[in-house]
Parts: C-alpha cells; structure tokens; sequence
C-alpha cells in the first residue's frame, strides 16, 4: 500500500491543493518499505491529483481538502483520510496501528502528549 502525506515541515499540511511537498511511503507488512518526498510546489490541483494518481497512491492522510478534490481521488480509487493535524510522522505511526480517523490529532512534540481526535463544536 502507498500513503501520501502532504506535508508543510515536518507537520500534516493544513491544505492538500496548497502543501509545498508529499511524502509518499510503501507499507509492506505495516513497516516502511520505500520513502520519496516530492515537490508539489509548482503543481496545480488537477496536476497534483494526477500526479499522486500516477505514482500508484491507494491513501491519503492530509489536512484540509475540498469536496472537489475528494470527489477526483475516490474516481481514481484513491481514500483518503483527512481534517488531520499534527506530526506526520506521529500521524503516520496512527495509521500503522489501524487508529488513524479523519478528525486526528497529534501533538506529542510540542509536550501535550496528546494524540487523538478532535472534538466538534455543538
């Protein structure tokens, strides 16, 4: 299985259509077989659906995205899990455990401790 997490640093970018690289990561048996990180910068949104399309990505963990965008990856098959904050690499460790939702939060760098989900607004 390929994920790609768009990222902004280190962190989940707050937009998919506006995050300056992705990092794309093969699991194989829950572990990281292949790593890349790829520039996105110069892409537009059709473009980077493509792109992420043409290099095999069956899931994405990202931030925000618009409704338009989730309607073109799942036409290409693509899941995707998103409104997801924190650490990617927190956020990627959920997701290998089978707890990642869309809604998570991760936080544990900055010392909260915390990696859950958000709650809504009544």
């Amino acid at each position: 299985m390929k994920v790609a997490i768009p990222l902004f640093g280190n962190r989940i970018s707050p937009r998919f259509d506006f995050s300056p690289e992705v990092w794309i990561i093969e699991l194989k048996d829950g572990e990281a077989a292949t790593e890349e990180k790829l520039i996105m910068s110069n892409l537009n949104l059709l473009q980077r659906l493509d792109r992420l399309a043409t290099e095999g990505v069956d899931k994405v963990i990202c931030g925000g995205i618009d409704g338009y965008s989730l309607v073109q990856f799942g036409n290409r098959g693509i899941d995707v899990i998103h409104n997801v904050a924190g650490e990617a690499e927190e956020v990627l460790g959920l997701f290998k455990k089978g707890l990642l939702r869309s809604g998570s939060y991760c936080d544990r760098k900055k010392g909260r401790g915390f990696c859950g989900w958000r709650r809504r607004a009544k």
